[in-house]
């Protein structure tokens, strides 16, 4: 039998049984977010089709009806579930039904077209200043890759799209700057010494700038949320995203628009007087 072809039985069957985990285990690294979350989204999904009797693989015409169930089901709180949660267990399914497609176990996506509702919006408080100096710490012990991207982002409102595109070419050490976003910035004390041992992995100050390779190895944004995710577990944290720590960077240290790589006085400011607000509603 064709590897490929092994591999798609090896779904095949597993959709039958209504088994998720080895599911998971062939195919849960392309549902683009960690493993736990893959499995918390999907698992009311296949309990209630093995109770029910339903084929995930050829669901009944009545898919979508069915489905309101176990997208809806609260499972460690009494209450309705939360619109974000069911968009959150929907958009799960649909990635993995898309999964499936280029697996060439199906050739649609029985999922897509269910009338989703709309997603929550609330400005939820900010990570305070103690939390993120225990995330730091614990990331200065664990991986201090992650430990200098988290402080970039802290010290200096990065984006995700920024460190993964970051090159040593665009640090001068000598001067403590940084060409950003068509600006150049200074990089602050902490940056300087968070970036140090990458600097000396990379070849140095003469040596890495030269070969203008990419400061961090992360491939994707979803690589550094699932690290930051799994940090913020290790430091028993409760979970905090790069936006949060974005916005948290432009309460705690408002620098100046070319510190955090704004180019527009206007983006600036609404960026500034956004984290603002935030943090007044978070102590109110």
């Amino acid at each position: 039998m064709h590897p490929d072809d092994e591999r798609a039985l090896k779904l095949t069957q597993a959709f039958r049984r209504h088994d998720l985990e080895p599911i998971l285990g062939l195919i849960g690294d392309a549902l683009q977010r960690p493993r736990d979350q893959a499995r918390s989204n999907l698992l009311p999904i296949f309990e209630h089709a093995r109770h029910d009797g339903i084929d995930l693989l050829h669901p009944p015409a009545h898919f979508h009806t069915w489905l309101r169930t176990p997208l809806l089901q609260a499972r460690r709180r009494a209450g309705p579930v939360r619109p974000n949660t069911v968009i959150t267990r929907l958009s799960t399914l649909i990635a993995l039904y898309d999964r499936l497609i280029d697996e060439g176990v199906l050739t649609e996506n029985p999922a897509r077209g269910y009338p989703a509702p709309s997603a929550e919006h609330k400005d939820a408080p900010l990570p305070t200043p103690s939390d993120i100096q225990r995330l730091l710490a614990e990331a200065r012990e664990q991986d201090r890759e992650l430990f200098a991207a988290l402080t970039l982002m802290y010290r200096h409102a990065f984006q995700l799209k920024e460190l993964l595109a970051l090159r040593w070419s665009a640090l001068d050490f000598s001067r403590g700057e940084l060409l950003r976003a068509r600006t150049v910035s200074s990089l602050s004390p902490e940056a300087m010494q968070a970036l140090q041992p990458l600097l000396k992995q990379a070849g140095g100050p003469l040596h890495a700038p030269e070969q203008a390779e990419r400061v961090f190895s992360y491939t994707s944004p979803d690589d550094i949320r699932l690290k930051m995710w799994r940090l913020c577990k290790a430091a028993n944290l409760a979970s905090i995203s790069p936006s949060e720590l974005r916005k948290a960077a432009l309460r705690d240290h408002p620098p100046t628009r070319e510190g955090t790589g704004y180019s527009h006085p206007q983006a600036h400011q609404r960026a500034l007087k956004y984290a603002q607000q935030v943090a007044e509603k978070a102590q109110v």
